[in-house]
């Protein structure tokens, strides 16, 4: 039996149970996922006024290939695999420039902390924030995937690397360019700016 809304249920249990036909298991499992669903494809381009339905379309491949997810998998991996996909699919269908750098912005913003910083402190964060959403745009899609998964998301590098459904060391490539790519971009920030830019781009000596 199913214990749907008790949170040492798995996630690989509920795809189980869904996979049986038990369509209570995939709304909680859908409903587990929506707010991350949401906040990456924010991350990766796509405006606040798509996200929804961007969102649903994700949700809609879930169903669609549930039969064909393994229970061995990760279902985490597996939906941000889905979702990188569905907001590739949409910068490519819209243009790259569709999504820009208010789109970054929105992903960014609801992304940051809940605590309320003096005035002088929430500008410099702003400003680093939007310096990094026009930052994000210079990236390919991969090193923008990669860095959106490791450093927003929190993934280790072997969790990305499963994901995306690429090796550990071609994470670690693409991760270091991103990082080269985004740290050069900021750079001007640095000196007028605290905190420092490591804050926001890391630059892979304590992890990887």
């Amino acid at each position: 039996m199913v214990l749907y809304r008790d949170p040492e249920t798995s996630d690989e249990a509920l795809a189980r149970a869904a996979q049986q036909g038990d369509a209570r298991a995939l709304d909680v499992l859908l409903d587990r996922h929506q707010s991350k669903v949401l906040r990456v494809l924010g991350f990766l381009g796509v405006p606040a006024q798509d996200r929804e339905d961007v969102a649903q379309e994700v949700f809609v491949r879930v169903f669609r290939h549930l039969k064909g997810f393994r229970a061995r998998q990760s279902f985490g991996a597996w939906i941000y695999r889905v979702t990188v996909n569905a907001a590739h699919d949409y910068r490519t269908r819209c243009g790259r420039r569709a999504a820009g750098e208010t789109s970054w912005q929105d992903g960014l913003d609801d992304s940051a902390p809940d605590e309320r910083p003096g005035p002088a402190e929430s500008a410099r964060e702003r400003e680093l924030r939007e310096a990094l959403a026009r930052a994000l745009e210079t990236l390919t899609e991969r090193e923008r995937s990669v860095f959106v998964l490791r450093e927003l998301e929190g993934l280790e590098t072997a969790q990305v690397a499963r994901s995306l459904r690429i090796s550990a060391i071609t994470v670690r490539r693409h991760l270091f360019l991103a990082r080269r790519r985004l740290r050069r971009a900021l750079g001007a920030l640095e000196e007028k700016n605290s905190p420092p830019i490591e804050r926001i781009v890391p630059d892979g000596s304590s992890h990887g």
